[in-house]
């Protein structure tokens, strides 16, 4: 009897399921229409049309979102994507887009289901690899990051950062601490303001004068040469004084 009736509800000629012909129906966005009263799209219906053969179109419909409530997301389809719209119970020209997919005509960008991926109108993509557990962003743009906390990152490898401008590093109410077994330098130093160093500062003709330890090595030398000197010159009065 189960089966009779399914069967009934079947159209084998067309191969279509007529019990949801009404109910659910697969469109195209045609019109994007976001305010502060809701985030809704209008939909083209190809296999519904008015009395002029025309493809009937949706008036603005909600599109379905992942929260809403305190924690709030938004996405929005673009014009011309597929779209899964269903009928509201709450009047006859009443929907609500569910869902969007690909089709061979809009096949997806990224064949692989392992990946977690987003690629923007722009270009720039986001990417989770499950396959490795690799986040790569790839941006148009910049990024902004404010945050109000500290910020801290945590690696088993190396951190590189490129750029083809300035490198900034600010802190305004503290210090910017650099610590490693041996940090080099390669470039022009400009240096602003007051240094203090511990240790000698080792320059390729040796000992530099110009700060902590290497100063006060250099300066005992000087001193002791101009002793030395002094020394020196005060025999050769000596000397002078006796012929």
């Amino acid at each position: 009897m189960g089966r009779k009736n399914l069967l009934a509800d079947t159209d084998y000629t067309s191969g279509k399921d007529n019990r949801f012909k009404n109910s659910v129906h697969i469109g195209r966005v045609s019109e994007i229409i976001v305010t502060d009263k809701g985030a809704n799209v209008r939909v083209i219906m190809p296999d519904k049309v008015d009395h002029n053969d025309q493809p009937l179109i949706t008036k603005p419909i909600p599109v379905l979102q992942t929260s809403t409530g305190k924690k709030r997301s938004f996405a929005m389809p673009r014009i011309g994507q597929n779209v899964l719209i269903v009928k509201l119970p709450t009047g006859t020209s009443d929907y609500a887009a569910v869902g969007f997919f690909y089709n061979q005509t809009d096949p997806p960008p990224v064949t692989d289901p392992m990946l977690d991926y987003c690629i923007y109108d722009d270009g720039s993509t986001m990417q989770f690899d499950a396959n490795n557990g690799t986040l790569t962003w790839n941006f148009k743009g910049g990024i902004s990051i404010t945050t109000v906390g500290d910020v801290s990152i945590t690696t088993q490898g190396k951190v590189t950062v490129n750029a083809a401008s300035d490198i900034s590093l600010i802190s305004s109410g503290g210090k910017v601490i650099a610590q490693a077994s041996e940090i080099d330098l390669i470039g022009t130093v400009v240096h602003t303001g007051n240094m203090t160093t511990s240790g000698i500062h080792n320059a390729a003709d040796g000992p530099h004068a110009a700060c902590g330890a290497g100063e006060r090595l250099e300066q005992q030398n000087i001193a002791e040469r101009i002793a030395a000197l002094e020394q020196r010159i005060g025999e050769l009065e000596l000397i002078l004084k006796t012929k």
